[in-house]
């Protein structure tokens, strides 16, 4: 069973159990849709642009990557970026964290979150703050560090700021239209939402795509965002680096035919898989954590017991998990870092009107 698209007689009867829980889901986010459409809660404007990037399902649709894409195109147009995150799951209780800014690291990965962590060391010419309350950090990007331009991750949900975009991003592999609100299924809030959309943008597109497949997300899209631009995305194997020498650099086909063990903790480590196999590694098995786990010295332990039980020549990670781990842990593994790029097919979600609209608020 996929989460939220039940198939036997079973997962159907859990469906139904779920129902009071689903309809008080689906209510509770109506009701606040409408406070903000009708002005009762008030959005927060700020003198700069504001694109939120996010989804309607529950993790794991590629939201960091598009978000640093994203960042180094507005930044490489002259844009003074903010990335803005909640930083979940982080380690630290300090109110707001800037995690990096524009210039130099000033957090660590517990302190800030993996995320927010792995967004500021892609992006180094970016602010990256952390903080629950994204007004507060909104205004701190504006006024401590002189942001013009600020992406919400994950903020399609967040309503409390007003924004020029709203990128909502929908996996490949979700049927969207057999989902389930939460806790029965994925869905935050129910398919309606999407017409809140600026854009849309199909995310883990594999080598080979399904064409009806694809129309069918497609007409998913039109169907409830109709005034929406629609494209699509997809993560592909960059390069690899050691981590005990992350300034080495080798190609990706580097691990073809290579006997190899991974591990990580996303939220959907079946695209991990997929990619190391697509890039002719030879898996010779696999560690999977919960999304976001901060990693223990027992953890690496069984890693590495498992590893030289099957033979494997390397362990590989991904660049997520590897911002969560220290050298010492690892020392004795050869442990190496996918990194990924984004290839683009269509239109790009940062377009003519935000790279040049300047917003005039007062």
């Amino acid at each position: 069973m996929t989460w939220g698209n039940p198939e036997s007689l079973g997962e159907k009867a859990l469906v139904k159990f779920l129902w009071p829980a689903r309809v008080g889901m689906g209510t509770a986010s109506f009701a606040r849709m409408v406070a903000y459409n009708m002005g009762v809660l008030k959005q927060a404007q700020f003198r700069a642009d504001v694109i939120s990037i996010g989804n309607i399902t529950v993790g794991g649709t590629g939201k960091t990557p598009v978000t640093i894409d994203l960042a180094q195109r507005l930044i490489a147009d002259g844009r003074k970026v903010a990335v803005l995150s909640r930083g979940y799951k982080r380690l630290s209780k300090e109110k707001i964290v800037v995690v990096s800014n524009g210039k130099m690291l000033m957090a660590t990965s517990t302190e800030s979150g993996d995320e927010p962590y792995m967004i500021a060391s892609a992006v180094p010419q970016a602010t990256v703050i952390v903080g629950a309350k994204r007004i507060e950090t909104a205004q701190l990007a504006i006024d401590r560090f002189g942001c013009d331009t600020i992406i919400l991750d994950d903020g399609f949900q967040h309503f409390a700021i007003a924004r020029n975009q709203d990128v909502i991003l929908i996996d490949y592999n979700d049927e969207l239209e057999n989902d389930h609100l939460l806790p029965a299924g994925r869905l935050r809030e129910p398919l309606s939402g999407l017409a809140r959309a600026n854009w849309i943008v199909i995310t883990k597109l594999p080598a080979e795509v399904d064409q009806e497949r694809m129309r069918r997300l497609q007409s998913v899209a039109m169907r409830y965002a109709p005034g929406a631009q629609i494209s699509a995305c997809r993560m592909v194997a960059d390069v690899l680096k050691p981590f005990a020498y992350s300034d080495v650099t080798l190609g990706a086909a580097t691990v073809r035919n290579t006997r190899v063990f991974a591990f990580c903790a996303i939220a959907r480590p079946e695209s991990f898989l997929d990619q190391l196999r697509g890039i002719g590694a030879n898996v010779m098995g696999y560690k999977w954590f919960p999304d976001h786990h901060w990693y223990t010295h027992q953890d690496i332990e069984t890693i590495a017991r498992e590893y030289k039980s099957v033979g494997a020549e390397m362990v590989i990670t991904t660049q997520k998990d590897a911002v969560k781990l220290l050298p010492a842990m690892v020392k004795d593994l050869p442990l190496a870092v996918l990194h990924q790029k984004l290839e683009w097919t269509g239109p790009i979600p940062v377009v003519s009107a935000i790279a040049t609209h300047r917003t005039q608020l007062v």
